[in-house]
């Protein structure tokens, strides 16, 4: 009896000390950059919608978070070594020209809700880190959106990114791709004009929905694709014309990272 404990409790302490071995080389190595050649690395894509400014306010999770816990799920992943990338930086890495820290992430919005201009702005530009807003070109100005002025603003300061949501966020599943193209194209070359220069050709699916004819065509013509699948994007793997994106909703930190680690293993 006092051999299987002692066999138990070995086993144990074992577990322990590989745990927290592998938490320590986690924490040293947090820093280290890597090409996509050299090591095959998750990354994130979170989506969220809106940021209101009390838990109280929160409708619905999957579109909704208050300005603390938007903050204290970005700072959280930060402080565990963390690190806010842009597309523009994604899609380099994509190509072999630089390499990203071990523990990238992408910081995404859809739709153009005014709660981005608000709160996650000014949280980007007080913390210096890049976030992105996938806009529906026919909502901005509407009530519950944020204006074009606001985009400009939020544009020049070199923290958010303006890409297309599509010009009316429609089921472009059911598209001849064509007029999906023609739709992609149009609402990216009037973010073009309204913001006064040319953009990288990002494009996220309205509800995730997208066929492969579609897909297709915008990648033949340079468009950077997001999907909305809850998947994890691995180096090995990555493709920039149907990029994953995943949920925080609103999730404490340790969640969120299991919720990676798993989504890595399971996809």
């Amino acid at each position: 009896m006092k051999k299987a404990l002692k066999i138990i409790l070995g086993l144990i302490l074992t577990v322990i000390i590989i745990v927290f071995g592998f938490i320590i080389y986690d924490r040293i190595t947090s820093d280290n950059t890597y090409t996509i050649s050299e090591k095959n690395l998750k990354i994130p894509i979170f989506v969220y919608h809106d940021i209101v400014e009390n838990e109280d306010e929160v409708e619905f999770d999957y579109m909704q978070i208050s300005k603390e816990t938007f903050e204290e799920q970005i700072l959280g992943l930060m402080k565990l070594g963390y690190k806010p990338i842009s597309y523009e930086e994604l899609i380099a890495y994509s190509k072999g020209d630089i390499a990203i820290s071990k523990k990238s992430f992408l910081i995404t919005f859809d739709d153009g809700f005014d709660g981005v201009y608000r709160h996650a702005y000014p949280f980007a530009k007080k913390y210096n880190i890049p976030i992105t807003s996938f806009i529906i070109n026919n909502y901005i100005g509407k009530e519950g959106y944020f204006s074009w002025k606001d985009a400009r603003e939020m544009d020049k300061s070199g923290v958010v990114s303006i890409y297309s949501h599509s010009l009316k966020h429609d089921e472009y599943n059911k598209y001849l791709s064509q007029d999906l193209l023609q739709d992609v194209t149009e609402s990216l070359t009037n973010i073009e004009k309204e913001l006064g220069h040319d953009i990288t050709k990002v494009f996220t699916y309205p509800y995730g929905l997208y066929n492969e004819e579609g897909q297709k065509l915008l990648k033949e013509n340079g468009i950077v694709q997001n999907l909305t699948d809850n998947k994890i994007n691995k180096s090995n793997k990555l493709n920039i014309y149907g990029l994953s994106r995943m949920y925080p909703l609103n999730d404490p930190v340790w969640k969120i990272i299991l919720k990676i680690e798993y989504r890595s293993i399971r996809y």
